[in-house]
């Protein structure tokens, strides 16, 4: 009966980590379709920008002294905004850190439930509450982990 109810558990286990990976696919489609929906407003934000820039420039054309420095603080825009764009998306620590946290919180909750499961006597029934619940944390866990991980689409 123990072999069935830890199989039992580890099925769950696995079964609630598949839910949690496709709600979470979920959740960062929806994110996708906001942050370009907010992308979209902000191009067409810089576009009417670019529009009115260009109307003022060219009103200011009939002056070459106005013109050359238009066009030189326009080049300085432009180099400006390479080099901004050569700048990585994070720094390297900032993405260690957020490699690691959920290694640490998986290990964290189950070195929680270990700890708990050596502090009650042999003879507890919780005990054997904690074992299932250890298997599955743990099949969850690696479960969403590795799902979340799959090679994203070119």
């Amino acid at each position: 009966m123990e072999l069935v109810s830890m199989l039992g558990d580890a099925l769950s286990g696995g079964l609630f980590g598949l839910i949690g990976n496709v709600a979470s696919k979920a959740v960062g489609v929806f994110e996708a379709r906001e942050i370009f929906a907010q992308k979209k407003e902000e191009w067409g934000h810089e576009e009417r920008m670019a529009d009115m820039a260009m109307k003022a420039k060219a009103a200011e054309a009939a002056d070459m002294r106005a013109s050359t420095a238009a066009s030189g603080s326009w080049t300085g825009l432009c180099e400006s905004l390479k080099a901004e764009g050569a700048i990585g998306v994070s720094y390297p620590w900032v993405n260690a850190v957020r490699a690691l946290v959920r290694p640490v919180l998986t290990v964290g909750l189950c070195g929680f439930l270990s700890a708990a499961f050596f502090a009650l006597p042999a003879t507890d029934a919780a005990r054997g509450e904690i074992s299932g619940s250890l298997v599955f944390a743990a099949v969850t866990a690696v479960v969403w982990w590795f799902g979340d991980r799959a090679k994203a689409k070119a």
